[in-house]
């Protein structure tokens, strides 16, 4: 886990999209997620959208620490990276979620902003969240880099302030396999002084490529690590 402090704000705020995206992205379940898109999301339920229904391959819970500018803990949690098969299309969901959320004792509340996710690739994304599972709110956006490499789920202030807890994000992608190879970058606020603050992980769980592109993986995979199949 490594930190930084004093994060830039970055993409968090979508604001300025029209109110025509905002329109065409309203919908009943998870819609594709293009390169540079931006999807307003809120929320979705596997009766609504059945294709998110499945079973779970991988449910790992990552910790992560966000420190200040004099190394004290400013907020602590865990990044659940679960992973599950869908039963409807059999390619796989990513489905990370915040939980745990502590801030510091006797200091300013820090509110989560954003979520990145590094190493989707070219991978087919539909995004949304899931309402009918565990957790208190959802993102009110999904972004997408232009080189389609990483996913941002974005916040509204004061919504995710511990000890509230996100819902799962639900990524159904067209990918059959994963490895935990990617990263995810969490963005938090503090909402005194609106400072932002942020922490990276590795390890985090992301579809592999397809067997023709996974020598682009390189040194970053490594020779050790295993690729995680659907179970059988």
């Amino acid at each position: 886990m490594k930190t930084a402090a004093t994060a830039p704000p970055r993409v968090l705020a979508v604001a300025g999209v029209t109110l025509t995206l905002l329109t065409l992205a309203a919908h009943a379940g998870a819609a594709p997620l293009a390169a540079g898109g931006v999807n307003f999301l809120t929320g979705t339920t596997s009766a609504a959208d059945p294709r998110l229904a499945g079973g779970v391959q991988d449910d790992p819970l990552v910790p992560f620490e966000i420190l200040g500018n004099f190394g004290e803990v400013l907020l602590s949690g865990n990044l659940q990276d679960r992973v599950v098969e869908s039963n409807d299309t059999g390619t796989l969901i990513f489905a990370p979620r915040l939980r745990d959320l502590v801030g510091a004792p006797f200091a300013p509340d820090m509110e989560v902003r954003a979520l990145f996710i590094s190493g989707y690739g070219n991978v087919l994304t539909d995004v949304e969240y899931r309402t009918d599972g565990l957790g208190d709110v959802g993102p009110s956006a999904a972004l997408r880099s232009f080189d389609n490499n990483s996913l941002q789920f974005a916040f509204d202030p004061l919504d995710l302030i511990a000890p509230e807890e996100s819902y799962f994000m639900s990524v159904l992608t067209d990918a059959t396999e994963f490895a935990p190879i990617g990263t995810a970058r969490i963005v938090a606020q503090n909402v005194i002084s609106g400072q932002f603050f942020e922490t990276t992980l590795t390890g985090i769980n992301v579809p592999v490529p397809e067997p023709g592109t996974l020598g682009l993986l390189g040194a970053a995979a490594g020779a050790a690590l295993a690729v995680c199949r659907r179970r059988s």
